[in-house]
C-alpha cells in the first residue's frame, strides 16, 4: 500500500516538473523567437474604415478640390476629403458631401468650404465664403461646427437642418428643424426652427427672428451721372441683413444696414446689369437694371425670384 502511494506521489511530482518546463519553454519562445504574422489587407481595411471622412457623393458643374499643398484638381464623386482639404464651386456648381451614415452638407455655387477636423466627436469646417445647406443627424455627443473665414463667428449643433451664408462681412444662419447655436464676440444666440440670426463681423449675433416669407431686394432707379464716361450705370439698393449681393456675378460690399452702391462699367454691347441676392435659406431674388445715359433714367425691367428645391 505504501509502495503504491509513493509511486503515485512520484508520478505527480514528475508531471508538475514537466508542466513547469513546458510553460517556461513556451514563454521563452514567445518572448524571443515568435513574431506574429503581419496584419492582412482585411485588417488594414477595417482600421481605415474607422477614420471618419467627408465623402463626395455628387458633383454638378464647376467644382474643384484644393489640397493643403496648394494643388487644384476637378472634384469627382467618390473622393474623400480629410483635414485641410477644400472644395470651391464656381457659377452653377454644386456638390454634396456625406458625413457618417446619415448626415450631409450641400455646397452651393460660389462657395469655398474647408475641412478643418473630422473625428468621432467633432465635425469641423470653415466657410470662407458662400452658402451651405446642412442636414445633420444627431449621433450621441458628436458636434458639428461651422466657422467663418476668420473664426470670429461659429455655428454649432448636434442635430439640425439649416443653412449658413458667409458674405465675408457677416454670417447668417437660418434653421429649418432642430437648433443651432451662433456665437460671436462671446455671445451665443440659439437659432431654433423657423428662425434666423446674423452675426456681422466683429459684432455679436442678432436675436433670432422668424424667417421672412419673402426675400426682398430694393433697387433704386440707376440714374447715370453727367460724367458717365465708362459706366453702364450706378446701382443703388437695399438687401436684407446677412444677404449676399452680386452685381453681374461679382460680390458687392453691403453695409450693416443692407445698403449697397455699385458702379457698373460699360462694355461693348452691354445693355443691362444683373443684381442678385441670396439668403441663408437658399432663396434668391434677381433683378435686371438697364444701362442708362444722360437724360435717360432707366427703370427696372425684370423681376425674378428663384426658389431652391432643397430646403436648408
Amino acid at each position: 500500500m505504501m509502495l503504491r502511494r509513493g509511486r503515485t506521489r512520484m508520478l505527480l511530482e514528475a508531471g508538475t516538473v514537466v508542466a513547469v518546463l513546458l510553460t517556461g519553454a513556451w514563454l521563452l519562445f514567445r518572448g524571443t523567437l515568435y513574431r506574429p504574422a503581419p496584419a492582412g489587407p482585411a485588417a488594414h481595411a477595417a482600421q481605415e474604415s474607422k477614420v471618419d471622412e467627408a465623402i463626395v457623393v455628387a458633383v454638378v458643374g464647376d467644382v474643384v478640390r484644393l489640397s493643403p499643398n496648394g494643388g487644384t484638381s476637378a472634384l469627382a464623386a467618390g473622393q474623400r476629403l480629410r483635414a485641410d482639404d477644400s472644395v470651391r464651386t464656381g457659377r452653377g456648381g454644386q456638390t454634396d458631401l456625406q458625413l457618417g451614415a446619415r448626415s450631409r452638407i450641400t455646397v452651393a455655387e460660389g462657395t469655398q468650404l474647408t475641412v478643418r477636423e473630422i473625428t468621432e466627436k467633432l465635425h469641423r469646417f470653415r466657410l470662407t465664403r458662400g452658402r451651405i445647406a446642412v442636414d445633420y443627424k444627431a449621433d450621441g455627443v458628436r458636434l458639428l461646427r461651422i466657422e467663418s473665414a476668420d473664426g470670429g463667428a461659429v455655428a454649432e449643433t448636434q442635430g439640425a437642418r439649416f443653412g449658413v451664408l458667409s458674405t465675408g462681412t457677416a454670417v447668417a444662419i437660418a434653421t429649418a428643424t432642430g437648433e443651432v447655436n451662433l456665437t460671436s464676440q462671446h455671445k451665443t444666440v440659439e437659432v431654433r426652427a423657423g428662425t434666423q440670426s446674423v452675426a456681422a463681423a466683429g459684432k455679436p449675433p442678432s436675436g433670432a427672428e422668424p424667417i421672412p416669407a419673402k426675400l426682398l431686394l430694393k433697387v433704386a432707379d440707376a440714374a447715370a451721372a453727367p460724367d458717365r464716361g465708362g459706366l453702364c450705370a450706378e446701382v443703388v439698393g437695399t438687401a436684407p441683413a446677412g444677404a449676399e449681393v452680386l452685381v453681374d456675378g461679382a460680390p458687392a460690399a453691403v453695409a450693416e444696414d443692407g445698403r449697397f452702391r455699385v458702379r457698373v462699367p460699360a462694355a461693348p454691347d452691354k445693355k443691362d446689369a444683373t443684381v442678385a441676392i441670396r439668403d441663408a435659406s437658399g432663396r434668391e431674388t434677381i433683378r435686371t437694371v438697364p444701362c442708362g445715359g444722360p437724360g435717360n433714367v432707366p427703370r427696372i425691367k425684370d423681376i425674378a425670384i428663384r426658389w431652391r428645391k432643397k430646403a436648408p
